[in-house]
């Protein structure tokens, strides 16, 4: 991880090349506690600044202080359309319940909220699910992502990763619903 400090450095000379979102994302990056701190110095060096979370963390006062660092929009990241799955996918019971509760506490202070979902074979049969999950909790998006074995997805890739013909339909799932 880099200390404060360089993040501040970072900052600076993305600055320099123009005025890309900055992700702040991890792991998760609520463990970091300069987080606010990075946030507020990216967004008085002019950067959109958004947040990608498993949204555990995230109470009605944690809602506040990303609110006020100057985060734009939060991601959350759900591996299932329910508990079931997604606190399965996760191996922490509950996790599912606590990133709603930090969900909704987001949406309460007024940060527009957006799901993340990679498809893979644990939750490939639930995206009219999660697409309606989405609209339950007024997100302002639902994007699907496609497992990539590189990283932490190298170790669930056998098990997890879907076939291509399965790729191709949740593309062309993807692409009607946008169309209706």
């Amino acid at each position: 991880d880099l200390t404060t400090e360089e993040s501040f450095q970072l900052i600076d000379q993305i600055r320099e090349t123009g005025r890309p979102v900055f992700v702040l994302s991890g792991g998760e990056p609520l463990f970091r506690p300069d987080i606010y701190d990075i946030a507020e110095y990216a967004t008085e060096a002019g950067l959109p600044v958004a947040m990608a979370t498993n949204g555990t963390l995230i109470d009605d006062a944690v809602a506040e202080r990303i609110k006020a660092s100057g985060v734009k929009r939060v991601s959350i990241s759900f591996d299932g359309a329910d508990a079931a799955t997604h606190d399965m996918f996760r191996g922490l019971p509950g996790s599912f319940e606590a990133a709603i509760r930090g969900f909704k506490a987001l949406r309460k202070v007024g940060l527009p909220v957006q799901i993340n979902t990679t498809v893979a074979n644990h939750n490939k049969t639930q995206l009219e699910s999660m697409l309606q999950l989405a609209k339950d909790l007024d997100a302002v998006g639902l994007h699907l992502f496609l497992l990539v074995p590189v990283g932490c997805g190298v170790e669930i890739a056998e098990d997890q990763m879907i076939s291509a013909a399965e790729y191709e339909q949740v593309l062309n799932w993807l692409y009607d619903t946008e169309q209706s």
